[in-house]
């Protein structure tokens, strides 16, 4: 069943959008070959995750976001088996950027609980573009996950560019013990080689555990997808 806060957020949403005079809203449509959060392989196989984004000049932003498996790859074919929904509101000067936000993570069709998280991030405009960010479960897991990258990029062509995002993740002990591990520690690594013009944008990531005892070995390593932005 939805929560109050997952109600409160959607009408938010519908009503931030409905403000065209105050709010912008884009709209996304990815496909990948599988879905891997945090190193963890939630889905081995094709999915589709559509979102919305409302936003003002403010810095207030609401969105909505789900995981859809195409190929029945969980025996789940054509429905969401997790729905986010994101409240933040960034900040920042002309070379340090900030956001703050809180999740709500829901999961229809499973027999998963929901949790919720609040984050920060902060990210530099400099060279290799640096960032960290930093999660904490106030719900069901009560732990945290940091996650710290850099990236590259730069133009092919006028209407093609190029990105390189390397980032990796740590877990506290809950955190850990949550999704199968055993102690806190280095948790998960990821390389993401991308291309992007215009409306449409590609990648292919290799993710791989960085500390067994913290993120055991996932069946997927390898993934790539494609998305549209309107």
């Amino acid at each position: 069943m939805f929560r109050k806060s997952a109600i409160l957020l959607t009408v938010a949403a519908l009503g931030l959008a409905a403000a065209p005079a105050s709010a912008d809203t884009s709209y996304s449509l990815d496909f990948a070959s599988a879905y891997v959060w945090r190193g963890i392989t939630f889905t081995d196989g094709a999915v589709w995750q559509p979102s919305v984004t409302a936003s003002n000049d403010s810095g207030f932003a609401i969105n909505v976001w789900g995981n859809l498996d195409i190929d029945d790859a969980n025996d789940m074919s054509s429905e969401f088996n997790e729905i986010d929904l994101t409240a933040s509101y960034g900040f920042g000067s002309d070379t340090v950027s900030a956001e703050v936000g809180f999740i709500e993570y829901l999961f229809p069709n499973t027999s998963f609980a929901g949790t919720r998280e609040v984050y920060l991030t902060l990210g530099w405009d400099i060279t290799a573009s640096p960032s960290v960010s930093v999660y904490y479960d106030i719900d069901e897991v009560k732990d945290f996950y940091a996650n710290f990258g850099v990236s590259f990029g730069g133009d092919v062509s006028a209407a093609v560019a190029w990105s390189v995002d390397v980032s990796a993740g740590y877990a506290g002990d809950d955190f850990a013990a949550a999704y199968g591990g055993v102690s806190g520690g280095m948790y998960d690594g990821n390389v993401t080689l991308g291309l992007s013009g215009g409306a449409w944008s590609a990648f292919v990531s290799y993710v791989d555990a960085l500390d067994d005892d913290a993120l055991p070995e996932q069946p997927v390593d390898f993934l790539a997808g494609i998305g549209f932005s309107f």
